[in-house]
């Protein structure tokens, strides 16, 4: 790493010289009179996979002027692109997310799958894209990306970490700081967002893995993202009003991990990430809660904790089902996110 980053820092100053000597393509200089790069305001409402027009329509209503779309920014033009134009929605680029996805899953199924006593491997049954199989491949991916995106203003950062495989914790922290690099030189300004998922318990409990925080480092992430969902994998109808949405355990807990690491809130923003979602999931599955207050709860825990970002996953998931109640189809949870934005905006204002 430490090699690599020198040549880069070297590097900065001279045209077309970043990355060449892991084959990444040198970026070709922008025009004179291209757009100028928006940027992540400094209070957003960040929402996950506002990826339809009908999507966006339904977001923007609700308060929301920031997506993160799996999918990658889309096309200029385009009928979603041309939808969060209209709506003053802009882009934040997750598929750098699925470049480390991709990698990490590679290496469960060569250099370090899950413990025999586990079974069998969570984090992804078959090796699904093993052209991800070294860092290089992943910067040579993400230089594209980056391309892609240079000139178009509509994106404004980049969700590079999402979940991890538990048995590995920490192996990613390298790689995020290449990746890091490599976006402050062909996009500068634009942040990386690094994400880390909690469970909101019942009062008092703490439902995270500090090993969660081993792949943070100031040099790698821009941003820190914090997910937290009620408890997976409940088999039957259950609500969530047993569970603390305010998160008075949970949310120092996650701090103190990170600042072992060197985080520390006045420098990288934190970005609090609730549930916008509740009921049937991949038809076997279901996940408590919302009701309108617990969404207010959840989005004010984060906002007065510090967060200068909040919002919400998702308006849509592979695994939602046609009984799951998301932003999307349920008056309720929008309600519950207006009311939260407005709350936010209170503690924001009182800044």
């Amino acid at each position: 790493m430490g090699t690599w980053l020198s040549r880069l820092t070297a590097c900065l100053a001279l045209s077309g010289c970043v990355g060449a000597s892991l084959g990444i393509p040198a970026p070709q200089r922008a025009p004179s009179n291209s757009v100028a790069p928006a940027r992540l305001h400094d209070h957003a409402i960040i929402g996950f996979s506002v990826d339809t027009p009908e999507r966006a329509a339904t977001a923007a209503r609700e308060g929301v002027t920031t997506t993160i779309l799996y999918s990658g920014a889309p096309a200029p033009r385009s009928p979603l692109a041309e939808a969060l134009k209209a709506h003053g929605i802009a882009v934040v680029d997750g598929s750098v997310s699925g470049l480390l996805f991709y990698w990490e899953c590679h290496r469960t199924h060569t250099v370090k799958p899950p413990p025999k006593s586990y079974g069998y491997n969570s984090y992804c049954r078959t090796d699904e894209d093993p052209r991800m199989k070294s860092e290089a491949a992943v910067l040579r991916r993400l230089a594209e990306i980056l391309e892609r995106d240079g000139p178009r203003p509509y994106v404004v950062g980049y969700w590079v970490l999402d979940d991890w495989a538990w048995w590995d914790p920490g192996s990613g922290r390298r790689l995020l700081q290449k990746v890091h690099a490599l976006i402050a030189a062909r996009t500068p300004g634009r942040p990386a967002i690094c994400g880390f998922g909690a469970g909101v318990g019942k009062p008092g409990q703490v439902d995270w893995d500090p090993g969660t925080a081993a792949n943070y480092s100031n040099s790698g992430c821009d941003v820190v993202g914090w997910y937290n969902y009620s408890p997976f994998g409940r088999r039957h109808p259950s609500l969530g009003k047993g569970l603390d949405w305010s998160m008075t355990a949970l949310l120092p807990a996650m701090r103190h991990s990170l600042a072992k690491r060197g985080w520390r809130i006045e420098q990288t923003p934190l970005y609090g990430i609730g549930q916008g979602w509740g009921g049937s999931y991949e038809h076997r599955f279901y996940q408590p809660g919302l009701t309108r207050s617990e969404i207010v709860d959840q989005a004010s825990a984060f906002c007065r904790f510090g967060a200068r970002y909040v919002g919400w996953y998702a308006w849509d998931d592979s695994g939602f089902d046609s009984r799951t109640h998301t932003p999307n189809d349920s008056g309720a949870i929008g309600d519950g996110m207006s009311a939260a934005i407005s709350a936010c905006a209170a503690v924001w204002g009182a800044l």
